[in-house]
């Protein structure tokens, strides 16, 4: 397959724990209570145990001045990072439909 990445992409918790609640000064308890979700789900994001989903990317999105395409194209990073890593063999094995109906 082409373009494998050797190290996976950065989570979007990774952004948030690592940068914008550090540069905000914001708990995860605030951050929660400004996007309008409960604090496990922001700490579950935080920690990289839960996926940004259209709706919190736009609630990051508000919070954060930001596009909800960033963050679901940093969420889709991984997720690709992450099948191509586990399925990889098996994605090697498809053919073309070309090369597969050729006699």
């Amino acid at each position: 397959m082409a373009s494998r990445r050797v190290k996976k992409p950065a989570h979007p918790g990774e952004l948030i724990r690592e940068d914008l609640l550090a540069e905000t000064g914001l708990s995860q308890t605030q951050l929660a209570r400004l996007m309008g979700v409960s604090r496990r789900t922001v700490c579950e994001i935080v920690n990289e145990r839960r996926r940004v989903t259209p709706d919190v990317a736009f609630r990051l999105a508000k919070v954060f001045s930001s596009t909800p395409e960033m963050w679901l194209n940093m969420q889709q990073a991984v997720d690709v990072w992450e099948v191509r890593t586990i399925h990889g063999h098996d994605y090697d094995k498809i053919k073309p439909v070309r090369e597969a109906i050729s006699p």
